[in-house]
């Protein structure tokens, strides 16, 4: 039960409750493209992202089970890690043929110590034949896919050079809900420039009506070396402030319905490449003050909707 003391479903509880075990991802750079990079739609990417966005940790050089292995042994050692999810986190991860894509997690998803796979990808790059590989193996293990939203303006997403549509994506969920053992969670960036509060709070609102199982929040970042940050230091935008972003996040949360687990709620950089805003590099601090807001408002996830 959610309180104020407790105030969002957190991925560590979520797993803890799945598993009764500590369970923790291992990030994974299979060597994917993506159709905005490769020309297929457009190339250079996300504005936002550089070749170094893969998460901190990620050896890209090694072979898929070597950074398994690494990231296993770098997470006992750290958090005393017992069981483990293969993310499949840098660029898009459905975006081969179902068979190579096949002998990819294939190579991980059979350790004994990796009870699920979390697969992070784009709407518009989910085959039917990828969703029957990946059902057939949520039979088997916990199987997530991670499908990046960002936001419900298509305009805005086509700024940013992703060039996927929120139609796209609902019709890739409805195909995944079709396949009832495939769990999913979806990627949000709030404050993206142009974005207005109005347009995330129509994002949210549209998410939380849908069959979905987990959102990942994150505040908009300026990455060293790509083309956003040049337009932030010319002050084509900002970025939120600490205290700006808290208050928005509770407001969201507010209204996403108790079960949907809450896999982040802020934005991970490399503290080297990260510009703006340096405020997430604390990201124990935030938490913190981000339950103080809560005990405040006396609230919690799903507080708006219980209200109605």
């Amino acid at each position: 039960m959610l309180t104020p003391q407790n105030p969002y479903y957190t991925w560590d509880h979520y797993l803890r409750e799945k598993f009764h075990a500590k369970v923790y991802k291992v990030s994974l750079d299979a060597g994917f493209d993506c159709p905005n990079r490769d020309g297929t739609l457009a190339k250079g990417g996300c504005t936002y992202c550089d070749e170094g966005s893969r998460a901190v940790g990620i050896n890209p050089k090694l072979s898929i089970t070597e950074q398994l292995q690494e990231g296993m042994i770098r997470m006992k050692k750290k958090y005393s890690a017992q069981k483990f999810i293969a993310y499949f986190q840098a660029f898009t991860n459905t975006y081969a043929p179902t068979p190579i894509l096949k002998k990819t997690y294939d190579s991980v998803f059979h350790h004994p110590d990796v009870v699920g796979l979390s697969i992070s990808t784009r709407p518009d790059c989910v085959s039917q034949d990828t969703l029957t590989l990946l059902e057939d193996m949520a039979h088997q293990k916990e199987v997530w896919l991670e499908l990046g939203l960002q936001t419900i303006r298509d305009d805005i997403n086509q700024k940013l050079n992703r060039w996927h549509t929120y139609a796209q994506f609902e019709e890739t969920l409805a195909r995944v809900q079709k396949k009832e053992r495939i769990k999913v969670c979806i990627h949000v960036i709030l404050g993206l420039p142009g974005e207005t509060f109005e347009d995330m709070h129509r994002t949210i609102d549209c998410l939380s009506k849908l069959p979905i199982h987990g959102i990942k929040l994150h505040t908009f970042h300026v990455i060293d070396n790509t083309r956003m940050a040049k337009d932030y230091k010319a002050g084509k935008f900002s970025t939120f402030q600490e205290s700006t972003y808290r208050s928005l996040l509770c407001d969201l949360l507010e209204k996403i319905p108790s079960h949907v687990v809450i896999q982040r709620v802020t934005a991970e950089a490399h503290p080297a490449k990260l510009i703006s805003p340096r405020w997430v590099l604390d990201k124990a601090a935030f938490l913190h003050r981000l339950k103080l807001e809560f005990l405040k408002r006396n609230s919690y996830q799903g507080y708006a909707i219980k209200r109605k």
